[in-house]
């Protein structure tokens, strides 16, 4: 079997797919084999065999581990290893962990690790005492191999009390290993690693015995933080591979004291200071080190070793920072620092502490040459988007954290160092950026808090920043000084108001001239933060100006450059977003092309979603703002969305049609009441035959909301259409084709989400237009929900009957009794649904309209609806069993079933939230509203408020932290619904008393608190 195996393994590292998917076919063919694993481990084991070979036989090994050892992985699919290849392969595989050839004892450990998850201890109790000898006794390959092993065993094989019951023994030999200078760094920093991973397991154990653990825990603790500080302190070695080791060594020392503050803050009561001092002595000694490598050279960042350990010392400076920014957050530090005295000029810690933050700030030099490459990826670590942490994020985390301990402090000493780095020449640009840098992060914080700054500080800034703006030494250097000055102006606006129009005008001139693309965006999304703090007079000259830079570096980049360009389209968008919002009026002149620029934008943006949200929120805002205007701003905005409409939606332009369709949803549901005359006749055309053909669920969805908003602000209008000939349909006819068509079953629910809306529209709206055709129309509606799944959907179509039950009950409940609906009573059928969805309902006026139903519904005391059961409460099963994902199949949830009066008292009573006494009192004073029809102004209200998607009812409870009382919104509801059990409780309307008694103790209890 060895031999064949060998020709197998050899073929499937084949280039060539065919040789090499036929050997990998071979191979899962043989599984069944018992002799299989046994041939694989042999090969591993043997010295003889080539390297590559004994690599792909582990690899090999490793995949079949996991899908035929044991039952209980999740990639298990069989058939199970007998006992007896168990057995062997176990043998087999201590030798393999404890290989001279790193590469093979590193699978070899992964797999001894994963078979230790399933076999440990019951059925390898010999696994742990042999792992402890080989770490104790062997050489240093046989212990690397051994503590990865126990690394996993610990991570995921022990059990709570067996680890419990070895700990001692096992963190003692760890740092016997830890702190053996016999043995290599690698070894030592795995035997750190894995008592971090015992500090790890100890801290999830904290919910049992948790005295004796956190006693054992500072004992380990206090124990080793005598190593973890000579580590810290040792000086770097000369010879390259052990420096490599020892940073190694002293990133798992400072990760393991990280890690352990976290589960056990206490246990560093007593050594905190030293730890502290320990790690900023080291980082102040290596941040020149450090510079020179990784700021003036490129030199190769976050390296890990073939252990999985990191060793580069770009790691450890990061490590550092995060360390002193945690040890902060502690008062002994902060007290010690504060005794140490914060004089600039004799150079005190917190001093040192500043200019050390400045100098680990600056631009890494591989970092630089991706931004000169690629100003998206600038673009992405600039605005924080990116998921790069390096030692110049982590410094800006800093400053904000000593900004947090001592706020005027850290103003003056970064100031100081600031004024000082600037007297440098053209060779002090890189630190003069990173000392803007800290800058821009500060005042962001200081704008965000509104945190006095002091004038004479502002004013002094401002002149350094001016200097960085007109510094031709360095591009990232000037790009900063236009940041920071528009931050500046955030957070200081007050102090250095008589330099601002200067500052914009500066920003327009280097956003449409400067020679680097860097600071063209900088100067362009500087505007942003202007046009968030500057009054609008003053801004209002530069709206032309602003919108020009963003237009003419559109024509710079050019389409190509841009489509690979996502975050610096985002940049511009949200520029002209702000801009717009200057003076929305700026929109209706032709000349600057805002709405051509947006639109250009979105087609640039192929499936970002970011970009066509930014863009669609864009013309939401300047929409709104227009209305005052609004038929100049249909003739401006709808000759550019008819072409895109009548483009036949593709994989190509879907995304293009649908933002089309958004944008006039948004126009239409902004509109004049009635709209302007001709306007759905221009329209409806292109409207129809997009929801008459398309399946694409963003472009039928769009297309849906418009004809509803239609509907609702000009139903004469859309009744008074005609379609051209040859169709020559009504508006309310083209109307209903759309409806029918939408409750199809071969339209996804996703797709047809929004039909119900449009549907309830048509009939409150329409409803006398449609004589016979609305019982149909109902049951179609009624048909498609019984059956629906979609969240969505189910409340779309339920809403439609909710509306309708708020002025014709009674006709509702007849018309659906008289229904069958596939072998099924309608009234049964939609209520099970209806009233079973109601709970994830969302969105303000939905859930309003829906209470206000379900009032209506249980005042009418129809007996049918005594003799309709619906779904009640979860029936939670007697048991201490952990219900496991094969048990939950096994074993479905099971509900008790009630007659739809409980259930509507059941949820009303859950409207009301278990604080309904303080509730009741922020109501109380503006008169309870009772069930009866509410004015049609207080409705128009109600349809004014913004939806919020997305968000459930128990979401909208969480708002503001105090359930319903934070907003006038929920005072009404509160209103009806107070005034709905007051008069059902006084009146026994429905027999409440006796239907009362079948509400839970918390619903009951709810309930008796109102009076």
């Amino acid at each position: 079997m060895e031999s064949k195996l060998l020709s197998i393994l050899d073929q499937t590292l084949q280039n060539e797919d065919e040789p090499r998917r036929t050997a990998e076919s071979q191979l899962e063919a043989l599984y069944p084999d018992s002799s299989f694993p046994v041939a694989l481990v042999n090969i591993a084991a043997a010295a003889e065999a080539p390297l590559v070979s004994r690599k792909t036989a582990l690899t090999t090994l490793k995949r079949y581990v996991n899908r035929c050892w044991s039952a209980g992985f999740e990639e298990f699919t069989g058939p199970l290893t007998p006992g007896e290849v168990k057995t062997h392969i176990k043998r087999q595989m201590f030798s393999i962990i404890t290989s001279d050839l790193r590469q093979v004892r590193s699978i070899a450990a992964a797999i001894v690790g994963k078979i230790a998850v399933a076999d440990y201890p019951d059925e390898w109790p010999e696994l742990l005492p042999t792992l402890l000898k080989l770490i104790s006794d062997g050489n240093d390959a046989q212990a690397s191999g051994a503590l990865h092993v126990l690394g996993d065993v610990i991570e995921e094989g022990l059990g709570d009390d067996l680890f419990l019951q070895l700990a001692e023994q096992i963190v003692e030999l760890l740092y016997s290993v830890a702190t053996a200078k016999n043995k290599s760094f690698s070894v030592r920093s795995l035997a750190t690693s894995t008592f971090k991973s015992c500090i790890d397991t100890l801290g999830t154990l904290l919910g049992g015995d948790e005295t004796n653990i956190v006693a054992f825990a500072h004992q380990a603790i206090n124990h080793w933080v005598p190593f973890i500080i000579n580590a810290l302190e040792a000086p770097l070695p000369a010879d390259v591979e052990d420096r490599k080791g020892m940073l190694a060594l002293k990133i798992q020392a400072i990760k393991t004291v990280t890690q352990a503050k976290i589960h056990f803050p206490r246990s560093f009561d007593e050594s905190i200071e030293r730890l502290f001092a320990a790690t900023w002595s080291d980082m102040n000694l290596l941040k020149e080190r450090y510079v020179a490598e990784f700021v003036r050279e490129d030199t190769d960042g976050k390296l890990v070793n073939a252990d999985g350990l990191p060793y580069s010392l770009d790691l450890y400076v990061l490590e550092q920072i995060d360390f002193i920014q945690t040890c902060l957050g502690t008062k002994v530090v902060r007290d010690r620092i504060e005794q140490a005295g914060f004089d600039t000029a004799g150079g005190s810690p917190f001093s040192q502490m500043m200019f050390t933050t400045v100098m680990l700030s600056q631009i890494g030099g591989e970092d630089r040459m991706m931004w000169e490459a690629d100003l998206n990826v600038f673009l992405s670590e600039e605005c924080a988007v990116s998921a790069n942490y390096t030692p110049r994020t982590a410094c800006g985390d800093l400053a904000l954290k000593l900004f947090e301990c001592f706020p005027d402090r850290t103003l003056q000493a970064l100031y100081d160092h600031t004024q000082s780095v600037f007297r440098m020449g053209a060779e002090g640009a890189y630190v003069k950026e990173a000392a803007l840098y800290l800058w821009d992060q500060l005042l962001h914080e200081i704008a965000d808090r509104e945190y006095p700054v002091d004038e004479n500080l502002a004013k002094g800034l401002l002149q350094l920043i001016v200097q960085a703006m007109c510094d031709e030494s360095d591009d990232f250097l000037r790009a900063r000084g236009y940041a920071a000055a528009a931050t500046l102006t955030e957070a200081a606006c007050s102090s250095i108001r008589g330099q601002v129009t200067e500052l914009m005008e500066q920003s327009i001139r280097a956003a449409t001239s400067d020679k680097s693309p860097v600071v063209e965006i900088c100067a362009i999304r500087s505007f942003q933060k202007y046009c968030h703090s500057v009054s609008g007079e003053q801004l209002r000259g530069f709206q032309v100006g602003i919108i020009t830079a963003i237009r003419m570096f559109m024509d710079h980049k050019g389409a190509e450059d841009l489509d690979d360009a996502q975050d610096v389209l985002a940049e511009l968008v949200e520029t002209i977003q702000a801009a717009a919002g200057i003076d929305h009026g700026a929109v209706l002149n032709s000349n600057l092309q805002v709405p051509e620029l947006l639109f250009k934008f979105a087609s640039l943006s192929t499936n970002n979603y970011h970009i066509h949200g930014l863009v669609e929120d864009t013309f939401d805002s300047i929409i709104r703002g227009l209305r005052g205007n609004y038929i100049p701003l249909c003739e401006r905005i709808l000759p550019l969305l008819i072409p895109m409409l009548e483009e036949k939606p593709d994989k190509s332009n879907h995304e293009l049609v649908a933002l089309a369709e958004s944008v006039l949803a948004h126009l239409i549901d902004n509109g004049t009441t009635p709209l302007p005359q001709g306007f759905v006749a221009t329209v409806m055309p292109h409207l129809t035959r997009v929801l008459s053909t398309s399946v694409d669920t963003d472009i039928v969805s769009e297309g849906a909301k418009a004809l509803t908003y239609i509907l609702n602000h000009d139903v004469a209008q859309l009744l008074n259409y005609q379609s051209p000939i040859p169709d020559s349909k009504s508006g309310l006819e083209m109307t209903l084709i759309i409806i029918d068509r939408l409750l199809r079953p071969d339209i996804t629910e996703a797709t047809a989400a929004e039909v119900g809306t449009l549907a309830g529209e048509l009939v409150v709206k329409a409803g006398d237009k449609l004589g016979q055709l609305l019982p149909g129309l109902l049951g179609a509606v009624a048909g498609r929900l019984i059956n629906a799944a979609y969240p969505p959907f189910v409340q779309s179509l339920s809403l439609v009957f909710a509306r309708l039950i708020q002025t014709q009950a009674k006709d509702v409940v007849d018309f659906l009794q008289s229904l069958t609906i596939a072998g099924r009573n309608g009234l049964e059928a939609v209520l099970s649904t209806w009233l079973g969805h109601t709970t994830i309902f969302t969105g303000y006026d939905d859930i309003y309209q829906n209470i206000l139903a379900l009032c209506h519904l249980y005042n009418l005391q129809d007996p049918r609806l005594n003799n309709i059961y619906v779904q009640g409460d979860l029936i939670v099963p007697e048991t201490s069993r952990i219900m496991t994902r094969s048990r939950a199949r096994a074993n479905p949830d099971r509900y008790t079933s009630i007659p739809v009066p409980v259930k509507i008292l059941k949820l009303l009573t859950q409207e009301l939230g278990p604080n309904v006494e303080q509730n009741m009192s922020a109501v109380g004073g503006r008169g309870l509203v009772g069930t009866q029809q509410n004015d049609p102004e207080d409705e128009d209200e109600w349809e004014d408020l913004p939806e919020v998607p997305g968000m459930t009812r128990d979401e909208l409870l969480a708002l503001g932290g105090s359930g319903r009382t934070s907003r006038q919104i929920d005072d009404e509801v509160y209103g009806v619904l107070i005034g709905f059990f007051k008069e059902v409780m006084s009146k026994n309307i429905g027999n409440f008393q006796e239907l009362y008694n079948q509400l839970t103790p918390e619903e009951q209890r709810i309930l008796s608190l109102i009076h």
